[in-house]
């Protein structure tokens, strides 16, 4: 699956995979390290769901795994964000049009 931008209740969300895995959200994590050199500065680990935030351009986004949504991307300011924050989601979704997390 390429990833696909989606308006979210008036924020952007890059959706990388909706029908995902714990291991496939790594992979996904790995891509973003190695190809946006970002790096996670939270990781939040639950049962059902991961959040890890990270800088990207400046602005904080959080790649998130729930097992019922798949995998995504989305400004951790949520609702909150503005333009500037839903354009980097954009060009998330543009940097990554050819990546893939299967081996």
């Amino acid at each position: 699956m390429n990833p696909t931008l989606r308006n979210h209740v008036g924020y952007n969300e890059a959706v990388l995979d909706d029908d995902a895995s714990f291991d496939k959200f790594h992979r996904w994590a790995d891509i973003l390290a190695d190809k946006l050199k970002i790096s996670f500065t939270k990781k939040l680990d639950d049962f059902e769901a991961l959040y890890w935030d990270f800088l990207y351009k400046g602005t904080a986004l959080t790649l998130s795994f729930n097992i019922f949504n798949g995998i995504s991307v989305f400004p951790s300011l949520e609702e909150k964000s503005d333009h500037f924050e839903n354009a980097a989601i954009a060009e998330l979704v543009d940097a990554l049009k050819d990546a893939s997390p299967e081996e």
